[in-house]
């Protein structure tokens, strides 16, 4: 392979990263787990997304902002969501990232469901039930998209967004929870995401 063809190859190599990579757009403060989701009335109008699937709209139900640490990550291609959803993240907040229940409680995902295990029968079970919830990520644009994709189990993330239903024309739709104290299905977040800080690195 002669020195152009090297060149174009890194050239090609180098950009492929730099468009698949996040960009951070600046830097928070540390996340803080312990404090309660924020959910609060927003007047925000129904507004329209393009897909791959055609266009849906999107009616803002809450404004949210949530500070959690990330117990598992489940990424989606092919499920009949994927196209307006990526990914969706496990999130644990209040004392959950904190012993003794770090180490005693585990989580899984499925089908875009989730659900957690423990052996310890000293444990708060409502209280784990209701610090954590999977949650369905809408990412607003392709920085933000990365930036979920790129989040991995146990990493600390802040999230701020909107809590929405979903609908298109042809009949489809996906509802948001607008409670923490719920389960089963039905139980989840989807989550118009607009930013999100993982660490101390902030993406829009």
């Amino acid at each position: 392979m002669n020195k152009v063809w090297l060149t174009l190859l890194a050239v090609g190599v180098l950009g492929y990263c730099v468009l698949t990579h996040p960009r951070a757009s600046g830097s928070g403060d540390p996340v803080d787990w312990s404090r309660e989701p924020v959910q609060e009335p927003t007047d925000r109008p129904s507004f329209a997304v393009d897909t791959r699937k055609g266009e849906m709209t999107l009616e803002p139900r809450a404004a949210f902002d949530i500070s959690a640490r990330v117990a598992s990550d489940e990424h989606y291609r092919a499920d009949d969501g994927a196209f307006l959803v990526p990914v969706d993240l496990v999130m644990t907040w209040g004392e959950l990232p904190e012993e003794p229940y770090r180490s005693k409680v585990s989580y899984g995902q499925m089908a875009r469901f989730y659900a957690w295990h423990t052996s310890s029968p000293d444990l708060d079970l409502h209280y784990v039930s209701a610090h954590s919830a999977n949650m369905h990520m809408i990412p607003a644009n392709d920085n933000v998209r990365r930036a979920l994709l790129a989040v991995d189990g146990g990493d600390l993330v802040r999230v701020h967004g909107l809590l929405v239903n979903a609908k298109r024309a042809d009949g489809f739709y996906w509802n948001s929870s607008l409670t923490r104290e719920d389960t089963g299905p039905g139980a989840c977040e989807l989550v118009w995401v607009e930013e999100i800080q993982i660490g101390r690195k902030v993406y829009r």
